[in-house]
């Protein structure tokens, strides 16, 4: 059976790993700089080595420790942000290379429906071994070259985030409370401010991170989004409802009907649950 080692940096997300790999019964060393065991001296008795540290010092990390991995070994990462650690793991190491972008966070249980982002770049056998583990365990396998999936996980989680600061900025610059505004909250607003309550609920880095060191996001999609707040910003101001409404159907049309009508029914089964947690909470206070 192979043996794994975990080159950690900050937070748990290690833990769940630890866990889930002795439950296969393969040997798991965790590494850092504060471990009693190198991060250099851990790699070399390894037949997988994972790196998950932080987004900003994925590279720093994986120049100290690249030049004591041996040849014939799998080398993963689980960073966020994909394309320069895997350009820099495919040019610098010689053994099996296969990003990796498992899309959750230290609090699962299982792998039962999770879903994992994976480029294989150098993939044989320890790979072969790995992704038929995760398969069997229910985990959804999700084939993306390392641009692309920076692309879409620019979408999916920085300007998401992004607009959920943003209504977190205007609720704290009016002092706002926010017990006061769920009493006249819609059902779109309601879920809304679920969902900034647990974006603020995380740790400041790892979103600091996403904002700052995706290229795909920083350097195109973030200005997209500024110019196309300017634009929107001149039709209302302009009180130019007709272009405004065109505006509105063409990304309705985007969407597409089915999603449309999928996104309606899990809301109203989403808001009923809201509507029923927040009132035993206001019964309980």
């Amino acid at each position: 059976m192979y043996t794994v080692c975990i080159i950690w940096g900050t937070g748990a997300f290690w833990q769940f790993w630890e866990r889930y790999f002795t439950s296969k019964n393969m040997e798991v060393v965790i590494a850092s700089r504060s471990t009693l065991i190198s991060p250099q001296e851990a790699v070399g008795d390894a037949d997988i080595i994972i790196f998950s540290v932080s987004i900003r010092a994925t590279l720093e990390v994986m120049d100290e420790i690249i030049p004591h991995i041996p040849a014939d070994r799998l080398v993963m990462d689980f960073t966020g942000i994909k394309k320069e650690a895997s350009e820099h793991l495919a040019k610098y190491t010689s053994g099996e290379v296969v990003a990796t972008h498992p899309m959750f966070g230290p609090g699962i249980s299982s792998l039962v429906g999770q879903n994992i982002a994976f480029d294989p770049i150098r993939p044989w056998e320890k790979w072969g071994f790995l992704r038929s583990l995760w398969e069997k365990d229910g985990a959804n396998l999700i084939l993306l070259s390392s641009a692309r999936h920076d692309e879409l996980v620019a979408i999916v989680q920085s300007s998401v985030h992004i607009l959920n600061l943003v209504l977190g900025h205007i609720l704290q610059k009016r002092n706002i409370n926010v017990e006061e505004l769920l009493t006249i909250a819609t059902p779109n607003s309601r879920m809304q401010l679920c969902i900034l309550g647990r974006f603020l609920n995380q740790k400041a880095p790892l979103y600091t991170d996403m904002q700052m060191y995706n290229t795909e996001y920083r350097d195109i999609i973030l200005p997209e989004m500024l110019a196309y707040l300017t634009e929107v910003t001149a039709m209302v101001q302009s009180r130019n409802s007709d272009a405004f409404a065109s505006e509105f159907e063409i990304i309705k049309q985007t969407m597409g009907t089915s999603f449309l009508e999928f996104s309606q029914g899990i809301s109203e089964m989403l808001d009923a649950d809201i509507k029923t947690a927040f009132r035993e909470r206001r019964e309980r206070e």
